[in-house]
């Protein structure tokens, strides 16, 4: 697996950074001002740059003696060999690919420490499956490659590929081994995850991102900004995309502050997306959450009570109704369970393709009335979810009415605000519950005012005559 930058996404200009600049020296023997010590110094560059430019031409041109020999069989077009399974492992790697590679420079032998060249190639050598030579051809990288395998250990990737998923990919599905050119994953042309992600990448170039970094502004994030390069994440999990966003954009919050009323408010429980693809669809995504762990259910604990015949997150049916999920709720927080469970709501885009259409800050929604009015189009489409086993939400398909059905008051406790979902219904409840709350106090005041009034009045005199 080839060295890429990982971790985080690229980091911003500061603006206020101060150039210093370095005032000519008065004294030592030389003397030598800045603008000479700058061209010394820039002629010895160019010396050093051409002296390595040549040495990698001729490491280029001229491979050596143990690799000339293997490149003598294995550079043949249409060399493979046939499987057990059926399928043809090509055998064929391309002399000048490999030649310009970072890993020409430790040979052949350098991770192929298990062919003696003597006795190569074997009377036999059992390979069963292409994957299973893909996985066995890992553990090679993760000799050299620890600190960037130990990533890959923890990704969404590496569970998909524990999970027997035949299309997760390894190391060699993204960095092919033979022909590995620095820098070529973080360019547009060259990444690797629009082999797999072809969709979402294409959404991605036509982003206020991508074509950021097709200009050239390399600040501008590609995948791996996001998503990490090799400990793949899943952004749409936990706080969904807020921390990854306010990564790079620093000042947003303060920025919305400025106009957006309950900005905290809305960087919780409204995914970036939601508000900067518009041309998306959106939903309402109610998250079973442990109130106690502070993290998303996991889907051992709640997939029996989602088996349900009335709900699906793509068939067009009702999906969970507010009774059902009250149950639910009900017998997740079931006496004796210390992990208490809630709803978490969140307003996101319905897909992954979506959530990469993200248009310039000119373009996002800025109307309160595209969510904050009755029948909002975003409020027609509601998923509960679990965290799936490789950190990918699993959704399950509900009924609109749990957001305003008398049985899901407790269920979307969490979610609701006052007057901001224009769910009639609740809102007369909690208007209702709000002046039962006051007049409650008012009215124990009033009696207790009067009885005290009617004990502390003076006695009637009697009358005269």
């Amino acid at each position: 697996m080839a060295a890429v930058r990982s971790g985080g996404g690229p980091r911003e200009a500061d603006e206020n950074t101060e150039t210093h600049v370095t005032k000519p020296s008065l004294g030592g023997r030389m003397g030598l001002r800045p603008f000479a010590i700058r061209t010394i110094g820039a002629a010895v560059a160019a010396v050093v740059l051409a002296l390595a430019g040549m040495i990698a031409s001729a490491s280029a041109a001229a491979p050596s003696e143990g690799d000339a020999k293997c490149l003598g069989c294995h550079g043949a077009p249409g060399l493979e060999k046939q499987l057990a399974s059926g399928e043809s492992l090509s055998l064929q790697i391309p002399g000048d690919a490999f030649a310009q590679s970072v890993h020409s420079v430790i040979g052949c032998t350098g991770c192929h420490t298990d062919i003696d060249p003597s006795s190569h190639p074997p009377a036999e050598n059992s390979i069963g499956t292409k994957r299973e030579f893909s996985i066995a051809t890992v553990q090679v990288c993760r000799t050299c490659h620890s600190d960037e395998f130990e990533q890959w250990g923890k990704s969404v990737h590496a569970a998909l590929v524990h999970e027997g998923n035949p299309g997760a990919p390894l190391c060699t599905g993204c960095h092919s081994p033979h022909a590995v050119i620095k820098g070529a994953s973080e360019a547009m042309d060259t990444v690797p995850c629009k082999s797999c992600h072809g969709d979402i990448f294409t959404a991605y170039a036509a982003s206020v991102h991508g074509v950021a970094r097709s200009n050239g502004q390399t600040q501008a994030p590609l995948c791996f900004g996001c998503h990490g390069a090799h400990g793949v994440s899943v952004p749409s999990a936990g706080e969904g995309m807020k921390d990854v966003c306010l990564g790079c954009h620093t000042t947003a919050l303060t920025a919305h502050r400025k106009w957006l009323p309950n900005a905290e408010l809305h960087f919780d429980v409204v995914s970036c997306p939601a508000c900067h693809s518009p041309k998306a669809e959106r939903r309402v995504d109610l998250i079973l959450y442990d109130s106690t762990a502070q993290r998303e259910v996991s889907e051992s604990a709640g997939v029996p009570e989602f088996e349900s015949p009335t709900g699906s997150p793509t068939a067009k049916r009702p999906g969970l109704d507010p009774t059902t999920l009250w149950t639910l709720l009900k017998t997740l927080n079931r006496p004796g369970v210390e992990d208490k469970t809630s709803l978490k709501g969140r307003l996101e885009v319905r897909t992954g393709v979506e959530a990469h259409e993200l248009a310039g800050k000119s373009a996002a929604i800025s109307d309160c009335n595209t969510c904050h009015r009755a029948g909002a189009q975003a409020f027609q489409s509601v998923t509960v979810s679990v965290a799936g086993p490789t950190g990918i939400p699993v959704r399950y398909g509900a009924s609109e009415k749990v957001l305003s059905s008398a049985f899901s008051i407790e269920s979307i406790g969490g979610f609701y605000a006052i007057g901001g979902t224009r769910i009639t219904f609740l809102d007369v409840l909690f208007v209702l519950a709000l002046f039962g709350g006051i007049a409650l106090p008012i009215g124990h005041l009033t009696l207790r005012w009067a009885f005290r009034w009617y004990l502390n009045r003076k006695p009637h005199e009697p009358r005269k005559g």
